[in-house]
């Protein structure tokens, strides 16, 4: 090639309408250009001869490692298989959050329908709420854009620090800690199969286990009482891998004990004797002349009680034994996450009960892997979806009680039978059993620590998209009033980063209406750091996005490097404006918008450093490879995972119709009550619509010294010219309200007062009902409405 040829060839580099900083260095003026030795050519040969071979074995090795990118799956499948998974994940987690707030509606309506059946409600009280619509709201974003990076800042904080969640869980009442609970494990960290997710959702449950320690004095309390953590431990268990693995190892054995019609194991003298009378009448059909009550020592003597009683023990250790060999022989298919717990709990008994024995520290991971997993799922294993068909009274005992031996072993105590006479004649098979089953736990608890798996945090950490979180804006009205609440319960620190931030939000918002509550997509963004902080944050995060635009196109770039030498400066650049060429020829410009974006990126990391184009971007390239090649582990990993979220999936869907079985057992039996109470209304018609308009008058000094009157806005003035009125409206449990000025038909103000609400009112502590103009206690209001008006 003549200089005329390079002049003209160089000239047209300069009018290309590449990025200007490919112009700066000389080896980007032509990258046909054969690129100027700058070495001595008169180096010594022998030194030529070594640096020959170490070029042939970094080579070889360059080679390989080319030869191994090229066969891992293309980008396309990886980004295809990655949404199919996500997805797949998504509907896990949604279904999820939808089952446990069904489980809170079955939960409430159980209570509701407890006061039913006591008279304190009436029937047209008890609605039922549609909990599963609750995630079918429209989302929306805020549109004040410096309250959305306020909650954006505050919900990465709490995501990125889980102590923060973890304290103040130790002062919340019962009625946050439900909300609490839903935030934690179906909001903030709702994924259940992100790792990420799960490793901070287990330095919360580290910290919380922490502080439950620090601050009980014996071991006898610990994990005992349902609070914030041993609530957070059930939930947490219940998730997709818990529950897998629940159905693994405990459907099979489950399934044979429940189909065993014949199979008996009660031990219990009194129930023995009484089933045994029942069957002796029932098939000869002439009353027994037997004693038909007997205190348990009498039963336990009974001929005939003792001759049942010693096959059915020996069946039911056997069926004991098997099911516990079955747990230890089967320890490793054990989540990780609960083994780490169960490991956490035991460094923490020895940290601040050093004098405890290994029988004292199984007795508390037991009361996490035992009470709050293992058995909740063998007394209730159509809850679990373990078994097939509906449980009958007989197999539901013979669960129960396996589950009560299971339970007094992990006890690790001497003192069986104690509480229930009946089982100290397994005393002695318990102590047996009790090193066995000591050795599982201790065993349970070698694991390792969160900090293993790093490959695949650093590869998870490689995303340049931000966190993002489903919440709705109750939601994040109630977190920010929570921590605004106990903030300084736990933080002393004023320069606390969590202080700062709710110091500068001020009081939360008011809670809407739920039917209007919209649903937000909370992106969860840090801007707390100072002005350095903040550049070089944004420098690696160029350096990230750089990257993994570069590995999505990694293995096209590879075929344009020549596969016998080493990849220089020059050589990387005119293979990505190859590609570039190529995308405008075939009209990608999804690939050549990408590649621009690449090279406008690469000169802005030139000029700050971070790149340089000196070392042949040698550390960009071997972080891409590197990253190309735990993105394939990760992709082998995602394979593998379809087949186990699908089982999951259906456990999840099992779950829901299981729900919803519930729901509709609730409302036959509320159609049943209802139709009783129609005919009992309409045999009884003309006294019930003589009570039902009945009214009660109140002058305001006579509600006023009842005490239903609790605080009063009206003048002082006004106050003798006023009265209020309380009648029956054609609603059962519903009743008027009105505030009335003399000789004016016409009600001032009007509001309906609802029976149930006014309950659950009183169920949680709350002491008055705020009217307008009027607070009214709500004890009182309750006494007197009864009174007088049902």
């Amino acid at each position: 090639m003549n200089d005329k040829e390079n002049k003209n060839k160089k000239s047209n580099v300069l009018q290309s309408n590449e990025p200007n900083f490919l112009l700066e260095p000389d080896f980007l003026l032509d990258a046909e250009t054969p690129i100027p030795n700058t070495k001595d050519s008169n180096l010594n040969k022998n030194s030529n001869t070594r640096k020959e071979n170490e070029d042939e074995k970094t080579s070889n090795q360059k080679t390989t490692r080319k030869k191994s990118l090229g066969i891992i799956s293309s980008e396309s499948q990886y980004q295809k298989d990655l949404e199919i998974l996500e997805r797949l994940k998504k509907k896990i987690s949604t279904q999820s959050r939808k089952n446990f707030q069904l489980e809170k509606e079955i939960k409430g309506l159980d209570q509701k329908i407890a006061l039913l059946i006591k008279n304190r409600i009436s029937l047209d009280e008890i609605q039922l709420e549609a909990a599963e619509n609750a995630d079918d709201l429209k989302i929306i974003s805020i549109k004040d854009e410096r309250v959305r990076e306020k909650y954006s800042n505050l919900f990465y904080l709490l995501f990125h620090e889980p102590r923060y969640l973890a304290l103040v869980s130790r002062y919340v009442t019962p009625l946050e800690c439900e909300k609490l609970l839903q935030l934690i494990m179906f909001t903030i960290y709702g994924n259940h199969y992100d790792q990420r997710e799960e490793k901070l959702l287990l330095l919360l449950f580290e910290v919380a286990l922490h502080e439950e320690f620090q601050n009980c004095t014996h071991t006898n309390t610990l994990l005992r009482a349902n609070t914030t953590i041993t609530k957070l431990l059930f939930t947490y268990s219940r998730r997709g891998p818990g529950q897998l693995y629940l159905k693994k190892l405990l459907s099979s054995p489950l399934q044979k004990i429940v189909d065993d019609e014949e199979l008996n194991l009660e031990i219990n003298p009194i129930r023995i004797y009484e089933q045994w009378i029942n069957e002796q009448e029932s098939t000869t059909g002439e009353m027994t002349n037997l004693k038909r009550k007997l205190v348990n020592e009498e039963a336990a003597e009974h001929p005939k009680v003792i001759e049942i009683l010693a096959p059915r023990i020996q069946k039911l250790q056997e069926l004991f034994n098997s099911l516990l060999d079955l747990v230890i022989e089967k320890i490793d298919m054990v989540p990780y996450g609960i083994r780490l717990i169960c490991k956490q709990i035991r460094n923490l008994t020895q940290e601040f009960f050093p004098n405890a024995d290994k029988y004292d520290s199984s007795a508390l991971i037991g009361s996490f892997f035992i009470l709050r997993f293992l058995n909740p799922a063998i007394v209730t294993p159509t809850a679990y979806h373990l078994v097939e068909g509906k449980l009958t009274p007989n197999s539901r005992r013979n669960l129960t009680l396996l589950a009560k031996i299971l339970q007094n072993l992990s006890n690790m105590v001497d003192s069986f039978g104690k509480k229930e006479a009946y089982m100290a004649v397994l005393r002695d098979f318990m102590l047996e059993q009790r090193k066995k089953l000591c050795d599982f736990l201790e065993r349970l608890c070698r694991v390792e620590d969160l900090e293993i798996d790093e490959s695949l945090n650093k590869f998870l950490s490689l995303s340049s998209e931000s966190q993002q979180i489903h919440i709705s804006l109750n939601e994040i009205y109630f977190v920010h009033g929570l921590f605004r609440k106990y903030i300084n319960d736990f933080i002393s620190d004023q320069e606390d980063p969590l202080k700062k931030l709710l110091d500068t939000m001020g009081e939360e918002p008011k809670q809407l209406d739920r039917n209007l509550c919209p649903m937000i997509q909370l992106a969860l963004e840090n801007n707390l750091t100072s002005p350095v902080l903040q550049q070089k944050n944004n420098l690696n995060i160029l350096y990230k996005e750089t990257k993994e635009k570069l590995a999505t196109i990694y293995q096209k770039l590879l075929k344009e490097f020549p596969p016998d030498k080493e990849v220089d400066t020059a050589m990387f650049i005119k293979g990505l404006q190859n590609l570039r060429k190529e995308a405008k020829v075939t009209k990608d410009a999804k690939i050549n918008k990408k590649i621009k974006r690449i090279l406008s990126n690469m000169k802005k990391l030139i000029r700050e450093k971070v790149l340089s184009p000196d070392d042949n971007f040698k550390k960009l390239r071997a972080d891409i490879e590197t990253l190309l090649l735990q993105r394939d582990e990760y992709h082998q990993r995602i394979l593998k995972e379809f087949e186990l979220l699908e089982s999951v999936k259906e456990n999840v869907d099992l779950h829901r119709e299981y729900l919803r079985k519930q729901l509709d057992i609730y409302r036959e039996y509320l159609e049943n009550v209802r139709r009783q109470a129609y005919e009992k209304q309409r045999n009884n018609m003309r006294g019930s619509l003589r009570r039902k308009n009945k009214t009660i008058k109140f002058s305001h000094a006579e509600f006023q010294k009842s005490g239903v009157l609790a605080e009063s806005d009206i003048p002082e003035n006004r106050q003798q010219s006023v009265f209020f009125k309380i009648s029956n409206t054609e609603s059962p449990g519903v009743f008027g309200f009105g505030l009335y000025y003399q000789n004016r038909p016409k009600a001032l103000y009007e509001t309906t007062i609802n029976m149930e609400n006014l309950l659950e009112l009183q169920h949680n502590s709350e002491l008055n009902l705020e009217l307008e103009y009027l607070t009214l206690n709500v004890n009182l209001l309750i006494y007197t409405i009864k009174k007088n008006l049902m």
